[in-house]
């Protein structure tokens, strides 16, 4: 039986039309009449002109008075200001084309952002403009619009609802009934392991399912997020062997798996975990696990209490999913293609048809319907909230509410966004054996910033409370493109303190500031790594005892290559069976196949290292970092201050320098220490202070009875030398607390905040900017440093 419906509406085309016939515009529309929704008050002014130009001009001041409007009379026109006191333009563009599909709009605002015109076109704005517009190229554009609008005729389409499409592809929209989706379902547990979700004791949660009648697919929320079956509570990225032939292999094992039942919000953030792992530096375990994993979606119909997802834009996904299901009633689903794999998925398995006009308008009214039942949102667009978060970084807000959060963590283990993680070596007990484990960690937990030397960067409540809601709001914004919260509710279900929830947070700051500047997004460009975390193997060709907890450690890799370092750069060193630990490199690339790392005994990893002896292995990652601006300081004169072990990286540097005299002016090298009895290098330092035209100073904090030098603070030698400070380069390591000191006495001395470069030390797991220990603001030390100028560190307030 064919089924024959006549459809009259404004620009549409169907695949499978029959026959069409041109017709002149159905509806009865005014010529030349504006709806103006904006609530400035100068407004009038445009409207009084547009009138004079021969417009027939009508104003609201709110979108819902706009929409009432809409409701009762038809425009050709509709200038629609995004900022609205009530309902934002955005909604009310989108009810707009709900009640009048054929309604040209055009949006405007006085702050412009990629991220808003880029949804104000894909909604159906013909355009955006950014404030202030003159009346005349307004006037102008409005006819342009209307002129285009009226060549775009009426279409009667004749649609036949087919049994079965000819063709299943990407993007394209069927619908398939109750039976045929669990005999899909059931064949694909047959092929793969299943993931759905289930109801247990009055919640829902994602757990193996052995059949389609466990599943539950219209739910609000589950406890735990799918996201968990992409980075797991423990997995092994590395096998290991010691002894006299060492190996290190890497394992990527992975398992065919099916999501079913995922809500839009936690697709988006799928989404933005394929940009963190599948992107700059591809993350080889998640990209195994991401490429065999099918994913079918499905509408929230019943949202969660607690969810703000439309205020983040995710209670819609465009993309992210194989198939995503709409339930339209009477057993039947919509079902939307999202990829090739989704398109051969229900080609293979499943019997669908093209769905008629009165479904389509049945899935957008759902669609709609879910929408009006969301409770909580944003008091301010999105785009806004970075530049909120820049304005208020001292907000009162922070301590308040930081005070009674019991650092359990709870937020980041329900939060299908949070991404960082640590990783632990775990031995056989046969002591020839083992593997590398990775877990998830956090930035609200206390040690997540701590350091071997015991300083944790981020180690009160205030600290860790604030970088999250930052780096939901702004950090993953400018490093990756995507906000790093989708709304989803968890957080604040989860937290017993009930302080979770980025969106009490942001409203809370807005309540208090106004913002202006749009979001931006800075993406760095990394090196790429096939083998992201698989080690090389390196031999020690040489110890060198500096001190009792100092030793000087020279590899050479077995393949005997270069490690192709710059100065300032660090790489990972792994002890097998005990872990891995960021080291500073100390050797110029300038010298020989070997390269050197000075290492002080702190934690395991260089208790470890420090217990081995020659000729032993290890394995070697990196290098990593951007390493000091060797360009910059080409043909200036250098200022090196060194405070204790800061001398280990610049060691390289002076190296370099050094054997590359020539192309430098003056150089001066100030070093401190707080004991004679803590000198490193002493011996070398007075070889290069042989080298033309280097000056070398040094002081220590408390003098001995053999100490005959300067005692004082490093500060103290600052004015001892001369130097142009327009035409000097000052590098500076050494212990935090040093920072504040020199950098002030070197701007005594003029030198410009470009021209100060100062290392930092951070907690590192990965050194490729995923595991997020090292993030200080929204920088990860480890791919934007760990070298830095002072121009650079004025934006980064937990830097120094």
């Amino acid at each position: 039986m064919e089924i024959f419906i006549f459809l009259t509406c404004h620009q549409v085309s169907f695949d499978n039309t029959v026959n069409s016939e041109i017709n002149s515009r159905g509806a009865s529309m005014p010529e030349n009449s504006v709806l103006i929704v904006d609530s400035d008050p100068a407004i009038k002014d445009t409207a009084t002109w547009l009138k004079g130009a021969g417009f027939r001009v009508a104003t609201a001041a709110t979108g819902e008075e706009a929409l009432n409007l809409i409701d009762n009379q038809d425009f050709s026109v509709m200038l629609l200001d995004m900022r609205l006191p009530g309902k934002h333009g955005l909604g009310v563009l989108r009810e707009a084309k709900v009640k009048r599909p054929w309604l040209q709009t055009i949006v405007t605002t006085d702050h412009p952002s990629v991220e808003s015109a880029t949804e104000a076109l894909r909604q159906g704005a013909v355009d955006y403009l950014v404030k202030p517009i003159s009346p005349q190229d307004l006037s102008q554009l409005i006819k342009d619009t209307i002129k285009s609008a009226s060549r775009q005729k009426t279409t009667t389409i004749q649609i036949k609802a087919k049994s079965t499409p000819n063709k299943i592809l990407p993007l394209a929209t069927f619908v398939i009934n109750r039976d045929s989706l669990k005999n899909m379902v059931n064949t694909l547990i047959n092929e793969r392991e299943a993931i759905g979700v289930k109801a247990k004791q009055g919640k829902f949660a994602y757990g193996k399912i052995k059949g389609f009648d466990e599943l539950t697919l219209d739910y609000d929320v589950t406890v735990n997020p799918p996201t968990v079956f992409f980075i797991p509570a423990c997995e092994t990225i590395l096998h290991y062997k010691m002894g006299d032939n060492p190996e290190i292999n890497p394992v990527t094992n992975t398992t065919p798996r099916v999501l079913i039942g995922v809500h839009p919000d936690d697709i988006n953030a799928i989404n933005l975990l394929d940009e963190v792992f599948m992107t700059n530096n591809p993350d080889p375990n998640y990209t195994a696990r991401r490429e065999n994993t099918l994913i079918i979606g499905v509408d929230v119909m019943t949202p969660q209490p607690a969810s703000f997802a439309p205020s983040m834009g995710a209670h819609t996904a465009d993309n992210g999913f194989d198939l995503l299901l709409t339930d339209i009633g009477n057993a039947n689903y919509m079902v939307t293609v999202g990829s090739e794999a989704g398109a051969q998925t229900l080609a293979r398995y499943a019997q669908v048809r093209e769905p008629t006009v009165a479904e389509m308008a049945r899935q957008r009214q759902l669609r709609d319907e879910a929408l009006g039942k969301y409770r909580l949102f944003l008091d301010m667009p999105r785009d806004k909230i970075p530049n909120l978060l820049d304005n208020n970084y001292d907000n009162p807000y922070w301590a308040s509410r930081s005070e009674v959060c019991l650092n359990c963590g709870s937020c980041i283990m329900v939060c299908p966004t949070c991404f960082c993680f640590d990783v632990q070596d775990d031995v056989s007990l046969n002591m020839v054996d083992g593997e590398r484990i990775r877990k998830p960690d956090g930035c609200m937990l206390v040690d997540f910033s701590r350091v071997a030397a015991g300083a944790n960067f981020r180690g009160d409540k205030l600290s860790r409370f604030r970088h999250r809601m930052y780096h939901k709001g702004k950090y993953i914004l400018d490093r990756y493109g995507k906000f790093g919260c989708v709304g989803c509710g968890r957080c604040s279900i989860a937290c017993l303190a009930e302080i979770a929830s980025p969106l009490e947070a942001y409203n809370a700051i807005a309540a208090s500031e106004k913002t202006k500047e749009k979001a931006r997004r800075t993406v760095t460009n990394t090196r790429p790594q096939t083998e992201l975390y698989l080690p090389h193997l390196a031999k020690i060709e040489k110890i060198t005892s500096l001190s009792s907890r100092e030793k000087l450690f020279e590899f050479r890799l077995k393949d005997n290559n270069k490690l192709g370092h710059r100065p300032g750069q660090f790489i990972e060193v792994y002890v097998f069976g005990i872990g891995e630990s960021p080291i500073s490199l100390s050797s110029s690339p300038t010298r020989d196949h070997t390269f050197e790392v000075a290492v002080r005994n702190v934690g395991n990893v260089t208790g470890a290292l420090h217990r081995l002896e020659e000729g032993a292995s290890v394995g070697i990652r990196g290098p990593f970092g951007n390493g000091f601006p060797l360009e910059q300081m080409e043909g200036k004169s250098i200022l090196f201050i060194a405070g204790g072990i800061g001398i280990f990286p610049l060691r390289s540097l002076i190296q370099y320098v050094i054997d590359r005299r020539d192309s430098y002016g003056k150089i001066n090298l100030l070093f401190g220490t707080r004991s004679p009895a803590e000198r490193i290098f002493a011996e070398e330092m007075e070889q290069w202070a042989a080298a033309p035209n280097f000056t070398f100073l040094e002081t220590v904090d408390k003098g001995d009875e053999s100490w005959t030098g300067n005692v004082g603070v490093i500060t103290t030698l600052i004015p001892k030398i001369q130097f142009n400070p327009r035409n000097t380069v000052a590098i500076v390591v050494g212990p935090p607390i040093m920072y504040r000191f020199v950098i002030n006495e070197l701007k005594k001395r003029d030198i410009s905040d470009d021209n100060i470069i100062v290392s930092l030390e951070r907690k590192m797991k990965c050194g490729v900017g995923k595991c997020g220990n090292c993030q200080i603001n929204g920088v990860y030390v480890c791919q934007e440093g760990p070298v830095f100028s002072m121009t650079q560190l004025r934006t980064l307030r937990e830097a120094i």
